[in-house]
């Protein structure tokens, strides 16, 4: 995948994020970020049989997130039972290209932006593993 690419075709940026995600398949869930919201991901430790037990999943290229020019905007991923609920509030720019970047991928546990009553646009993904991932502009 050429990460430049995508990272422009998406269409939006998170400004900030940084949350605890557990799940039982790190490398399903890596591939989820990737294929749903366009986001890039490293397993940096994985068990003596294999599974993944550390990682990371970035919004931004990798070769960028590691030149520490802005602050994390990733979420770190280990192996663990989902804990279910929201796992991440966070503010991105670009809001409606997010929406229309998820729709495009076919998946469907996206909500529909909704103004809030403090003035920002919202919207849920539901993750597999059974959190939920809110994005406000």
């Amino acid at each position: 995948m050429d990460s430049l690419k995508v990272f422009a075709d998406r269409g939006y940026v998170v400004k900030e994020t940084g949350p605890v995600y557990y799940t039982q398949d790190m490398d399903e869930t890596a591939k989820w970020f990737e294929e749903i919201l366009g986001w890039y991901y490293e397993i940096d430790e994985r068990s003596t049989d294999g599974k993944g037990v550390y990682g990371c999943v970035y919004n931004i290229p990798k070769e960028v997130e590691i030149l520490h020019i802005a602050p994390f905007t990733g979420i770190h991923m280990f192996c663990g039972e989902s804990k279910g609920g929201v796992v991440a509030f966070m503010q991105v720019q670009g809001i409606e290209a997010l929406y229309k970047y998820v729709k495009a991928k076919k998946y469907k546990d996206i909500s529909e932006i909704q103004m809030q009553p403090w003035g920002a646009k919202m919207c849920t993904i539901n993750t597999p593993d059974g959190y939920a991932l809110r994005f406000f502009e």
